[in-house]
């Protein structure tokens, strides 16, 4: 009960739950990273198949069209310039971006996209965008 900050049934007051940073501490900000981390690294719900399946309609991406296209289909997400570098930074240390025609280079690819949607779930624009 209230595992994200806002108890089921049972708001703060008549109102109901108010917006923005007033009901986030940082141990429900916590739980909420954690929790879109482990769905969106579930490379297996149907929801992160279909991410995985837009953004592998081009052969090879480069390291900024990746994460511009999970920043898109996340939201779309709109981060800083130092969180973007650091995104792109984070993509091109695992080499290449693509799809590959084998299952193994196709499940590299799916564990790498379910990686990087982890990263952008744990930011801050994400959280509070």
């Amino acid at each position: 009960i209230g595992y994200q900050g806002q108890e089921l049934l049972n708001p703060p007051s008549v109102e109901g739950w108010h917006t923005g940073q007033e009901w986030i501490n940082t141990g429900a900000l916590l739980r909420r990273v954690n929790f879109a981390s482990e769905q969106l690294g579930n490379t297996g719900l149907p929801g992160v198949q279909s991410i995985i399946a837009r953004i592998a309609t081009k052969e090879t991406l480069t390291a900024e069209e990746f994460v511009g296209e999970c920043l898109d289909l996340l939201g779309p997400v709109k981060v800083d310039e130092l969180t973007h570098k650091e995104l792109v930074q984070h993509v091109e240390k695992g080499g290449p971006m693509r799809r590959g025609s084998t299952e193994p280079e196709q499940v590299a690819f799916a564990v790498r996209v379910g990686e990087t949607l982890q990263l952008i779930a744990s930011t801050r624009e994400y959280q509070f965008g």
